[in-house]
């Protein structure tokens, strides 16, 4: 089995080992939304802490064949844990990220640098937090680097309320390593629904309808509200990433409180298939009633 799939190439049963990262970003590359080309180093392309001889070797022909069709170009060497970007954890910040790297020393140093912070003792910290197992598994993604003019991001929800009314947005010049290390300080925007209009300085606006309508269209394919990674560069928006919004949960486990506005826009949920019970409600009988709920919507997403 080969050891290192590029983006195209990475089927969808290949995608959930290539971590949460590697598989989105060959799902929407396949899917015509305008990612950065890259491959995916599969777990078991390593042997211990080292790369295995034959994915080095498949790792330089990835790296050769995007050479020939980018010329002079710089590479990013990102994580993507089995974990990561999940509905639970992003893990986001805590895997080591090594950028503009060119020559293929570099590019090795590098992929030891990202797979090696799998145990650093902040993963370790988070992992436990999020209660999920410490001995992370890992790919690691080769990209093509975006010279990003403006880097941002931008929820399709609002993170902190839940609501769904506008999506909320921030965004630097430059790399946005910035944006997410606070070495700068972000611009904000906002775009509300139902049409997208742009609350914002004049620079973004030329880029915002498009960046709305992948918005609308990743939240609809992916099925809850997301945090989207982009770029802008020599006049072309990028999408680098999408992750479910991890704040957002109807129920709270400890309380089993039930708040329905944190995952979709609805005030109120209860239907005639929920006032059909006369007695106390399970979280489990509750769970089952919600999904008849959803599904039996007749505004499909409210």
């Amino acid at each position: 089995m080969n050891m290192v799939k590029n983006f195209h190439e990475l089927t969808p049963e290949l995608q959930a080992a290539a971590g949460g990262k590697g598989g989105m970003l060959a799902r929407m590359l396949q899917s015509g939304y305008p990612v950065p080309k890259g491959f995916v180093i599969l777990p078991w392309a390593f042997q211990g802490e080292k790369l295995k001889e034959e994915a080095w070797n498949e790792i330089q022909a990835h790296l050769n064949k995007l050479r020939k069709n980018h010329y002079g170009t710089l590479f990013a060497v990102r994580s993507s844990s089995l974990n990561e970007d999940s509905a639970q954890a992003s893990f986001a910040g805590e895997f080591e990220t090594v950028l503009n790297v060119e020559t293929d020393e570099e590019i090795q140093e590098a992929i030891y640098t990202v797979f090696k912070s799998r145990q650093s003792e902040r993963v370790k910290v988070y992992s436990s937090v999020q209660g999920i197992d410490q001995s992370q598994q890992i790919a690691v993604v080769v990209q093509l680097m975006v010279p990003s003019e403006i880097s941002g991001v931008l929820f399709t929800a609002d993170p902190i309320t839940g609501s769904f009314t506008n999506m909320l947005g921030n965004y630097v010049y430059g790399l946005g390593e910035q944006l997410v290390s606070g070495e700068s300080n972000a611009q904000i925007f906002k775009l509300s629904r139902p049409n997208g209009k742009y609350e914002g300085h004049k620079e973004l606006k030329k880029y915002v309808n498009k960046l709305y309508k992948f918005a609308v269209r990743l939240e609809k394919e992916l099925g809850r509200p997301q945090d989207i990674e982009w770029a802008v560069a020599k006049k072309k928006l990028y999408i680098l990433q999408a992750r479910p919004i991890t704040t957002l949960t109807s129920g709270n486990l400890d309380t089993y409180e039930i708040n329905e506005t944190l995952e979709r826009d609805a005030l109120w949920v209860n239907t005639n298939v929920g006032e059909a019970v006369p007695d106390v409600v399970t979280p489990f009988t509750w769970s089952l009633l919600r999904a008849l709920d959803i599904e039996s919507g007749f505004v499909p997403g409210y």
